[in-house]
């Protein structure tokens, strides 16, 4: 017998291949923008709680040694209180972003006092996702 050979192609037209190209690139131009967002986001996040811990730290060094919050603390001083292998114990003083916390030395002799704040380069590189100081609260 002979079989009847078909003429009708199955597989996708040009067009219909551009409109999923162009759908995928629309969900794609939505969704980086957001990713983006929510990565600096949770950095300032992540900051702000190196600075918290920073700040316990400091409150346990001060109870420890019979200081008062007025007295400076090295940085140095403040290691054995943070958690060991820690990204903040082996930072010497800096944050997620490289910068310095302020009033927060490294061992090389600056001091801490009147509680750890922010950097400005912090926050102008974080602003986008932060809204600004509000979002430091003492910390800023």
């Amino acid at each position: 017998m002979i079989q009847k050979l078909r003429s009708d192609n199955g597989g996708f037209t040009l067009v219909e291949i551009m409109i999923v190209v162009a759908i995928i690139g629309l969900l794609a131009a939505i969704a980086v923008p957001s990713f983006i967002r929510a990565r600096t986001r949770s950095q300032a996040t992540t900051i702000l709680n190196e600075c918290r811990m920073l700040d316990a730290a400091l409150d346990q060094y001060a109870l420890e040694n019979n200081k008062q919050q007025s007295n400076n603390a090295a940085f140095a001083d403040l290691t054995p209180y943070l958690k060991a292998g820690s990204r903040l114990a082996a930072s010497n003083g800096s944050d997620t972003l490289g910068n310095a916390f302020l009033n927060c030395g490294s061992s090389a002799g600056a001091a801490i006092s009147l509680g750890v704040r922010v950097s400005s380069t912090t926050k102008t590189a974080l602003s986008s996702a932060t809204g600004g100081d509000t979002f430091w609260g003492p910390y800023s």
